[in-house]
């Protein structure tokens, strides 16, 4: 068990590493905006040379360059699959990945009392899965 007095000193080690955190986390803002306009800048740079990319050299012999890159993502209706391949065929097709990490954030504001219906729902259907038959359909 921890006494007040090491309870105080691990509380000013949070303070002072979330205080750290934060300031950074306000500089690394600061300078993604700037950033972003600098690729603004670039951007419209490219549109008005009708190219997709350029590559220069800086004044310390290193090249940059500059270029519009494509990325596509599928997405899948997971709700859909598993009426097509039912439950058990599902389970084989789909599994989750957890991952942990550490996130420090600013704390949200404290939450209303345990007893108001603003924060609960009248029916709880997050385990509510949508029954999906099995077999052959005659016609």
């Amino acid at each position: 068990m921890l006494t007040e007095q090491e309870i105080f000193i691990r509380d000013k080690e949070y303070r002072e590493n979330f205080e750290k955190y934060r300031s950074f986390s306000k500089q690394k803002a600061e300078i993604d905006a700037l950033m972003n306009e600098i690729k603004e800048s670039v951007a419209k740079l490219l549109h008005e040379d009708k190219i997709n990319e350029k590559i220069v050299e800086l004044a310390n012999g290193e090249k940059w360059k500059g270029i519009y890159q494509s990325r596509s993502t599928s997405v899948t209706d997971l709700k859909a699959l598993m009426e097509m391949v039912g439950p058990q065929r599902y389970g084989q097709i789909v599994t989750d990945k957890t991952s942990t990490f550490l996130s420090i954030r600013k704390a949200g504001k404290e939450k209303q009392k345990a007893d108001s219906l603003v924060g609960s729902k009248p029916v709880e259907d997050d385990n509510i899965k949508p029954f999906v038959p099995g077999g052959t359909i005659l016609s």
